[in-house]
């Protein structure tokens, strides 16, 4: 292919794995609405299954059109320093339209400093250790998170479905994104932790 994949969320989630050891908050109502974060002044195209950047996740460019409030989030996190981590790990990247289903002003309240270990965990949930394709995810398959929490892989044909501890149900709608030390599944939703949960 040679479409430019645009990997803004991919650089920002491979900084969160070194947080991994962070004593974190849970918000189960963590949420990101704030369509400012769309303007980052940045070129974007819309992500491509099956493309491969060719880099690592740390400089891989921050370009999304479909991810600049996750990049965006991935930055107040404070987490770009550690964007070098080996991996492999396989991030679920929720899109600009996953965040606007989430309540309404939750995301001016996480970009806080205050709210800053909440984010975290809540992007953290995010990733798995490890390097998982579209093909190699089954049906009823149990992921384990960076964070401890878990999440299961529903399959349908083609169709791959991620359901948080909260029971929401996020579905793939580019997979296989492919870095030097991990791999990318854009989704629709914004997985969050069971009650209590990691």
């Amino acid at each position: 292919m040679t479409t430019k994949p645009c990997f803004g969320w991919a650089i920002a989630f491979a900084l969160l794995i070194g947080a991994n050891g962070m004593a974190l908050a849970q918000d189960q109502n963590a949420a990101v609405q704030s369509a400012s974060a769309s303007n980052m002044g940045m070129p974007g195209s819309a992500l491509k299954s099956g493309v491969s950047t060719g880099k690592d996740l740390a400089i891989s460019a921050a370009k999304s059109a479909d991810h600049t409030i996750l990049f965006r989030a991935l930055r107040v996190s404070g987490l770009t320093e550690q964007a070098s981590s080996k991996g492999p790990y396989t991030v679920f990247a929720p899109t600009n339209d996953a965040f606007s289903k989430l309540p309404s002003g939750t995301v001016d309240e996480l970009m806080k400093p205050a709210a800053k270990a909440k984010l975290t965990k809540l992007l953290a949930y995010h990733v798995v250790k490890g390097k998982l394709t579209s093909s190699q995810l089954q049906d009823g398959q149990k992921l384990k998170t960076v964070t401890g929490g878990t999440l299961t892989v529903g399959k349908q044909g083609d169709t791959v479905t991620i359901t948080d501890g909260a029971g929401n149900t996020a579905t793939v709608n580019a997979a296989d994104i492919e870095t030097t030390n991990g791999i990318v599944h854009s989704v629709d939703t914004v997985l969050m932790p069971a009650q209590g949960g990691k």
